[in-house]
């Protein structure tokens, strides 16, 4: 697994952990909760302390994992050629793009491509960071999407063990 990205605060990982537990009450309709509310409360200091930088970031990653509980859209089979030099930088990179860039371009394209597809793209530039936990959201959500997907849930199970082995290392 690639290493974590360390350009960015301990802040900054305690909000994006608030904000995926966040999505995780979403999809589960507890939004509004008192659960809610604590994980805002904990994570409104962190927040105050980002750069600008750190705070664009989670604002793309909110916007994208909100994006997965919108109503499934139809499946697009075909990728058009205009896609494909992203595509294939984002899958095997050599120009060493960066994920933001990655990212934001594919949320100008988020209607264009297959909602399966661009969730496993999402979670290959997580990856990329080294954010194993959002990687792993992301391949979770284009599996469900696309059951049949071998590909998609390999990568699911991989990151998945992978962050737990993480975290486990990270106990005390």
């Amino acid at each position: 697994m690639p290493p974590r990205d360390s350009t960015f605060s301990p802040g900054y990982d305690a909000t994006v952990r608030g904000l995926r537990e966040l999505h995780r009450l979403t999809v589960a309709g507890r939004l509004d909760s008192p659960e809610a509310d604590a994980i805002r409360d904990v994570t409104d200091a962190p927040w105050e302390a980002l750069t600008e930088v750190e705070k664009k970031r989670i604002a793309g990653l909110s916007e994208d994992l909100y994006s997965m509980t919108d109503p499934p859209r139809e499946p697009i089979e075909e990728v058009e050629d205009r896609f494909l030099d992203v595509i294939a930088e984002i899958l095997y990179p050599s120009r060493g793009h960066a994920p933001d860039g990655l990212l934001e371009q594919l949320r100008r394209w988020k209607d264009e491509l297959d909602p399966a597809l661009l969730s496993y793209l999402r979670g290959q530039i997580w990856l990329r960071t080294g954010d194993l936990a959002t990687a792993a959201l992301f391949f979770k959500h284009a599996f469900e999407l696309r059951p049949g997907n071998k590909e998609y849930f390999i990568w699911y199970q991989v990151t998945r063990k992978a962050e737990s082995r993480e975290r486990v290392a990270a106990l005390p």
